[in-house]
């Protein structure tokens, strides 16, 4: 495949331009109403705290009373001192870029999807002053990139976000011992995570009742989660026709007159998908849908733009 292909391959580039429109998407209602956290995030007036945080080009939005006129003056370009305020928070991104990922029936890849929707997360938070932070799942490991604010720590998440998924797919990596979606969900709660936000990119495939569960319960009681399960509609329901699934261990034949198979199949993913909602529906935590077959950024948009 081409590396060139954002469809397979997301640059940093093309991240950089998913955080920048970051800044124009809100994530509290609805998602305020839904979460744990409801009214302990700071104002959304930022600029006038006391611990100055960098200097920046000025966007359109951005409080005018923050320009500094001085280096503006001397560039002839606006640039707003960015402040921190005493309440902001930490953002704590987990994103899966694992092979499984790595799949797509139209449109982008999963995992490009995923990296979409994480440097849109990002950019919000960065635009708010908030430290943005990541646990990566990858088939050799768990990544872990520090807790930072400003556009330099920005753009070295999105660039670590970036080389991962564009080494997939892992197919050399043992499967024994491969990092599960637990095991990403358990770093996440080791970190002893308090009043943050925490946003988990992944297919959910490997959602556990039991392991999973038990961990975003831990992780709500303590913080605010938002859940973006991005999936193919092919994996909710085969084409009719004959098809071969296969990995570096088994091949498996589906005929496509097999229905009682089908059948199973697809009550089983129709399970799975319930008991994540019905999960986070008991914590009151926002679960987002997004599919490989729609723009990231539209339909992220269209979920949170004000009503």
């Amino acid at each position: 495949m081409k590396k060139d292909d954002l469809r397979v391959y997301p640059s940093p580039q093309q991240l950089g331009e998913m955080s920048l429109r970051g800044r124009n998407l809100s994530w509290q209602p609805p998602y305020q109403k839904l979460t744990p956290l409801t009214g302990k995030h700071r104002s959304k007036q930022r600029g006038r705290g006391l611990d100055f945080v960098e200097l920046r080009h000025y966007y359109a939005g951005d409080d005018v009373r923050c320009i500094d006129w001085k280096v503006t003056q001397r560039t002839g370009q606006p640039y707003l001192r960015v402040y921190a305020e005493e309440n902001d928070k930490n953002i704590a991104l987990l994103i899966d870029l694992r092979t499984t990922m790595f799949f797509a029936s139209d449109g982008q890849m999963k995992s490009v999807v995923a990296s979409e929707a994480a440097a849109i997360a990002a950019g919000a938070a960065n635009h708010h002053g908030d430290r943005v932070g990541a646990v990566i799942l990858t088939d050799d490991g768990i990544v872990t990139l520090p807790f930072r604010r400003g556009e330099k720590a920005l753009f070295a998440l999105l660039s670590a976000v970036s080389e991962h998924a564009n080494k997939l797919p892992n197919w050399e990596a043992p499967q024994k011992g491969k990092p599960t979606l637990a095991d990403g969900l358990q770093h996440l709660v080791d970190m002893g995570l308090k009043e943050s936000q925490c946003f988990i990119f992944s297919d959910f495939n490997d959602y556990n009742k039991q392991q999973a569960s038990s961990m975003i319960d831990t992780l709500a009681h303590r913080n605010s989660l938002v859940g973006v399960c991005i999936t193919d509609p092919l994996e909710a329901q085969f084409p009719q026709q004959n098809i071969v699934l296969g990995n570096n261990d088994y091949q498996v034949e589906l005929k496509k007159d097999d229905k009682e198979s089908r059948a199973r199949f697809e009550h089983y993913i129709q399970q799975q998908k319930l008991d994540l909602q019905q999960h986070f529906l008991r914590h009151r935590l926002a679960l987002l849908n997004l599919t490989t077959h729609q723009n990231a950024w539209e339909q992220l948009w269209s979920m949170t733009r004000p009503a």
